[in-house]
């Protein structure tokens, strides 16, 4: 033992850090300010300044469904949505309009959730103005201790939540509540599922909403939490003259910390559903919480992840081989619930390879129980986490506000650990070197392999083909574990570079400046289009797209199978010498992407890197281009999982019921067909490997656009050395009109499918359209005027859905084509009066236009939206990309903010009499079959 002790030692000073640092606390990021109010509230507050003029909010109550009462289940949701419908400073809907008002989107920048143990709320507000920081603590302390649960707003919202418990009904939910006691017996997670149960929220008095929300909004048991570019002096000065005020509670109730009791055995449950989509197998090993307190737990967690890592990069091989034995899987370590840790593995399969793909996880968890992984894995592991935690040190200046909101409300709730990203980084360097393959290993014999406290579950479809292994086989299989005949595993890596020889490229023949957006265009002597940006919205982020027309438009209706998969096909299959999995190896350690893709029009690329990574990006663009790399084997294995996929497609209502709008949206074209298994056998291999090189055979079509940080020299170079080099034809090709069109008229059609109470309705309005970019503008504000009335009359006044969506798409290709689709669920009785209520929305923007009270929401939305925008690489990207393809002038968003500005009412009426017509109009419905 003194002979270990001691070598122990050695190996720890060798590695950089005494053993005592593993004893060392792990500290709180010195830039967030963290303190506790008289009245025990604690408040979290950063300055950061990504995006600008903006600032999260957040209040954490410590408090969800498991806090209720046996007649309480569902109220701690109810409680949370009526924290919109009024509080003492906003009666109603004040509070929704106010934050519309000043740009604050419902939804996206205004939520709320509730768990099982907590209760989150956030806002995100504009900074620019004090008075709405400081509107926006009113909320928050009306929040913590001043609902009004007024009765006529309790009743509205009774209908909104349980439209919310009717979206969750289904297949998943059904099964999910049979499993749901096996895998919590005991416990009180077992039986307070945070949605609650619809009768108590549909006849609960608003005393027990009352009851519930003074019970548990206790200021000890709330947190604040405030991250953006403000002064941070000032804004903990505020949050302390206004929640210190909140109240205590005299003699309040004790909070439960409820726990899931440990079994003595191995626990299985087996549920089938006749909607169910694949059969997916769960094999979990419950443990207790570790703590995470100081370096040495940090140490342990990252250890942890290199094993996990290296498993699913395992998983991941064995869904590439050519009969895959599951469709996805994979394993992780974590947090369970609150007070559970599990080991968890899972594999979604075919329902007839039940038994197979269950195997096949227990063989990796027994062979990495039974050999470990190889030094080789460790390392590509390790050199990835590395990778990982550098990109996130390098943009530590450019972190967005919300991920700082969401770990302090982390560190609240559960203590998870905000020791800073620089101080993490700092950590990673000083243990990942020194983790060593034993200790790795040493996780699989403690969180693996013994029956106690264990659970399988496996879900699948009710159908004659599916295998559902009995009870008595799958113990047979867990337990006997330690008695299958297992070979380590191989690590086979190819050892050379992805580009062999040298690359003769080509030149910048002519470049283009727009100073104004600091946008430049060069174009290469083989034709070849380049349009790129630098920017400092991040540090360690480059993205690019491109495009070239054609598509798979320009095949027959023959080979369409084949011209719509060929991108899938050679994506799967790896690049010249290089199959899947050794590309994947050889791009350890790298942060680089690169996908084809071939759409209906046009053919191209999609993908990201790192600055220090771009030189293998463009590397992979040129192998795409030059040596896509043909696979039998990966060929099957594609063609396995999309049968998989598609197998019970047709049991699941929703896939259904989205096939049919597809296809019959259309015009019923053949392509828009719903996919089959049957179809994937019209898939040719040989085929489709021909339609790829076609496509990225010319060039010379093709134009490319970047975005992000990098040096516009060393951008160019790569530019003349790869894209130069790739063959051009000088072929000029342009996409096909195939023909699929919406029908014109009125149409109605409806799917019977399912057994739920629940409906969905699609409505589609289409007219012709005149495609610019003014008209665009005129739509989208349009379509903002639309979105807040459907939500107000839908939900608010109707209290019918729990969410409407109103999307306008306007179309050049094939053909100019504006398109309204509104889209919400709903109940079965209450599809037409919701039909009839949608249809007066747009009736009255059309005759009645916008007030001055939704104008000022449009305008604010729209120049918030804006702001942000311009500093985000995507927003550019796009813009660059679609401007070029529609053939418009990049510099016309110059003059969108005056436009904005100058939006009046009667501009507004203009834009709903010009777009909403309503002559060629169709509506699907989805209603459960009879």
């Amino acid at each position: 033992m003194k002979r270990f002790l001691l070598g122990l030692l050695s190996l720890l000073w060798l590695s950089g850090y005494a053993a005592d640092d593993l004893q060392k606390a792990l500290p709180l990021d010195p830039a967030v300010r963290i303190g506790t109010l008289p009245n025990g509230m604690k408040y979290y507050i950063r300055k950061n300044s990504k995006p600008e003029n903006r600032a999260e909010l957040r209040l954490a109550v410590n408090a969800g469904s498991t806090a209720e009462d046996d007649g309480q289940r569902g109220l701690a949701h109810v409680v949370e949505h009526m924290a919109f419908n009024g509080t003492k400073n906003f009666k109603k809907s004040e509070l929704v309009d106010y934050l519309e008002s000043i740009g604050t989107k419902f939804g996206p920048h205004l939520n709320a959730y509730t768990s099982f143990d907590e209760t989150v709320y956030m806002i995100q507000l504009p900074t620019d103005k004090p008075e709405i920081l400081d509107k926006g603590l009113q909320i928050m302390e009306d929040w913590s201790h001043n609902l009004l649960f007024d009765s006529l707003e309790v009743e509205k919202e009774r209908g909104v939540v349980v439209e919310e418990w009717r979206l969750g009904q289904g297949a998943d939910e059904r099964m999910r509540r049979a499993y749901w006691p096996v895998l919590f017996k005991d416990s009180r997670y077992a039986e307070r599922l945070p949605i609650g149960k619809k009768e108590i929220i549909e006849g609960c008095p608003q005393s027990a909403l009352r009851n519930f929300y003074n019970d548990w909004y206790r200021p000890e048991l709330m947190a604040v939490i405030l991250v953006g570019d403000f002064d941070l002096d000032a804004m903990e000065a505020k949050v302390k003259a206004r929640f210190s005020n909140v109240p205590s509670r005299q003699n309040p109730r004790p909070l439960v910390k409820w726990p899931v009791p440990a079994q003595n055995n191995l626990a299985v449950s087996t549920v089938t559903d006749k909607e169910a989509r694949y059969a997916q197998i769960q094999l979990i090993y419950k443990r207790p919480v570790e703590s995470r307190s100081t370096e040495g737990d940090y140490r342990r967690s990252l250890a942890q992840q290199l094993f996990t890592g290296m498993l699913n990069n395992r998983m991941g091989e064995l869904q590439r081989l050519a009969e895959p034995p599951f469709l996805f899987a994979g394993s992780d370590y974590g947090n369970f619930v609150r007070n559970v840790n599990a080991y968890y593995s899972f594999a979604i399969s075919k329902g007839e390879g039940i038994e197979k793909a269950l195997q096949t996880v227990l063989d990796e968890n027994e062979r990495v129980r039974r050999f470990g992984f190889t030094e080789s894995e460790l390392s590509r592991q390790k050199s990835d986490m590395m990778t990982g935690i550098e990109k996130a040190f390098n943009e530590r200046d450019k972190t967005e506000s919300r991920n700082f909101a969401r770990e302090y409300v982390s560190n609240y709730l559960e203590d998870e650990p905000m020791p800073g990203i620089s101080f993490e980084y700092d950590l990673y360097k000083k243990y990942v070197p020194g983790i060593t393959l034993a200790e790795v290993n040493a996780f699989a014999k403690e969180w693996m392999g013994q029956s106690q406290n264990s659970v399988v579950i496996i879900t699948a479809p009710e159908k004659e083909t599916t295998k559902m292994p009995t009870e008595t086989r799958i113990r047979e299989m867990v337990t006997g574990m330690e008695k299958l005949d297992l070979k380590p595993y191989e690590d086979k890596v190819i050892d050379k570079p992805l580009v062999e020889g040298q690359l003769k490229g080509r030149t910048v023949v002519n470049t283009k400046e727009i100073k104004e957006l600091g946008i430049t265009e060069w174009q290469l002597d083989n034709g070849i289009k380049v349009a790129c940006k630098t920017t400092d919205f991040k540090n360690d982020e480059v993205i690019f797209t491109s495009f070239s027309w054609g598509g798979w438009s320009q095949y027959d209706e023959k080979d369409y199978p084949s011209a719509a998969s060929c991108d899938e096909i050679v994506d799967q299959a790896g690049l010249g010498a290089f199959d899947a999995n050794a590309l994947e190896k050889l791009l350890a350690g790298k942060i680089v992407s690169c996908l084809p893709y071939v759409g209906e029009l046009t053919e191209g690329f999609n993908g990201s890197c790192a600055p220090k990574d771009m030189e293998t990006m463009f590397q992979l663009i040129y192998k795409y281009f030059t040596d896509p790399r043909r696979d039998e084997a990966a060929f099957q294995s594609y063609v396995t999982k999309q049968k998989g996929f598609l197998q019970n497609r047709g049991s699941d209502p929703q896939s259904v019921f989205m096939d049919t709008v597809s296809y019959a949206m259309s015009g019923y074209n053949a392509r828009y067909k719903p996919r089959t298994p049957e179809s994937v056998d019209a898939i040719n291999l040989d085929r489709a490997m021909a339609i790829y090189k076609e496509r990225f055979a010319d060039a010379s079509g093709f134009t490319f656009f970047f975005v992000g940080n990098f040096k516009p020299e060393e951008l160019k170079a790569h530019c003349q050395k790869y894209l130069g080099s790739i063959p051009a034809t000088r072929k000029r090709e342009m996409w096909q009109d195939i023909n699929a069109y919406p029908p014109k008229g009125k149409v109605d059609k409806t799917v019977y499918k399912g057994s739920e109470p629940r409906s969905t309705v699609m409505m589609r309005f289409n007219t012709d359209f005149e495609f610019n970019r003014k008209n665009r503008n005129e739509v989208s504000a349009l379509n903002k005027l639309l979105s807040i009335r459907l939500r107000e009359v839908l939900r608010e006044d109707k209290s019918g859905v729990y969410g409407v969506s109103c999307q306008a798409n306007p179309k050049k290709f094939p053909a100019n084509g504006l398109e309204f689709i509104v889209y919400f669920s709903c109940s079965p009785d209450n599809v037409e009066p919701l039909t009839k209520a949608a249809l007066d929305v747009f009736e009255e923007v059309k005759t009645k236009g916008c007030d001055e009270k939704n104008l000022t929401k449009i305008k604010e939305t729209a120049l918030r939206e804006r702001e942000t925008n311009l500093k985000e690489n995507q927003f550019w990207l796009s813009l660059m990309s679609s401007s070029a393809q529609n053939g418009e002038e990049v510099t016309e968003i110059l003059g969108y903010n005056e436009w904005v500005n100058k939006l009046s009412v009667a501009d507004m009426n203009a834009f709903a009499a010009k777009y909403l017509k309503l002559d060629n109009y169709a509506r699907f419905v989805l209603r459960p079959e009879k």
